[in-house]
């Protein structure tokens, strides 16, 4: 599993969640409002990445299985070491 995607991926989202909160309290700030847009297309890339290497991270049809199902041939979170 590569450990510094999956790192980086929870980075962003911490990052998203933290601006998204500031911006429900000040939704004018257009600096804040472009950092989070900026935010959110790496996230898109590092979730694709990801995904295409890895197998989908989500389910219920926020990630694709587009070759195969490969739900069952991927670890289950508690057989991730990190």
């Amino acid at each position: 599993m590569d450990h510094d995607t999956l790192c980086k991926l929870q980075e962003v989202q911490f990052g998203l969640v933290e601006l998204q909160l500031y911006l429900d309290m000040n939704p004018a700030d257009q600096r804040a409002v472009h950092q989070y847009n900026v935010l959110s297309e790496e996230l898109h890339r590092l979730k694709h990445r990801f995904e295409m290497q890895y197998g989908p991270l989500m389910q219920y049809g926020f990630s694709g299985s587009p070759n195969r199902w490969v739900w069952t041939s991927t670890p289950w979170p508690w057989e991730i070491e990190y």
